[in-house]
């Protein structure tokens, strides 16, 4: 993807729990795990399906279901040691702080420390072409550019509020960790890691994009 290619995709605006692509569309987006499925009877397994598959059901919306399997993002824990290493007084701490950095380094490279993220995400809309996306990074990203309409915002809030129906239904069925609307960050970072997989794995989120991003991502 080439940088033009890539600043074309940009969502219009990022916040807790959606998304408004740069093509309109917004999407609702809550994180969270499974149940403890191994410690059940087959009896609790059969209710605990059937209460999932009737929560799907019971959205005003369809729900896209993605498992993203990667490892643990460690930056920000390292950018911490790192930021202590060089403050630190004492050589012995120095070292003792820049060891613990290259550990959580070492793991997040490391296949044996991959995890499971998965993420429910549930469109306001399909979109101008109206397809349903094969993957998330294809949900994420749009192939075309529109321009921001009166209705822009409210679909917005419409996506968070589905996603925060969503979230509560889900968290009831007791998946661990608690399922959750994603953080704006995390959906940027997120959008970044897979509309451009190779550009975001040699060069992390910084200048001209970097500042670009900002300017979508809103707190709420």
């Amino acid at each position: 993807m080439s940088v033009t290619e890539l600043h074309r995709a940009i969502p219009q605006r990022i916040v807790r729990g959606a998304i408004l692509r740069s093509d309109g569309c917004t999407v609702g987006l809550v994180t969270g795990g499974a149940p403890a499925w191994d410690l059940r009877s087959r009896e609790s397994k059969a209710r605990l399906a059937e209460a999932y598959h009737r929560t799907l059901l019971a959205q005003d919306a369809p729900v896209d279901i993605y498992i993203i399997d990667g490892p643990p993002d460690l930056e920000r824990e390292m950018t911490e040691l790192y930021r202590r290493s060089n403050q630190a007084g004492h050589p012995t701490l120095t070292a003792v702080l820049d060891d613990m950095a290259a550990y959580l380094e070492e793991c997040a490279g490391a296949t044996a420390s991959r995890h499971r993220q998965t993420i429910w995400a549930i469109a306001c809309n399909d979109g101008p072409a109206g397809a349903r996306p094969r993957t998330i990074g294809a949900l994420l990203s749009a192939n075309n550019v529109a321009g921001s309409t009166p209705r822009a915002s409210a679909l917005l809030t419409e996506a968070v509020e589905r996603a925060r129906r969503l979230a509560d239904a889900l968290m009831a069925l007791g998946g661990s960790p608690q399922p959750r609307l994603l953080e704006a960050e995390e959906i940027a970072r997120l959008w970044f890691r897979l509309v451009d997989p190779v550009r975001a794995a040699r060069y992390p989120l910084q200048g001209a994009l970097l500042e670009r991003i900002r300017s979508v991502v809103r707190d709420r």
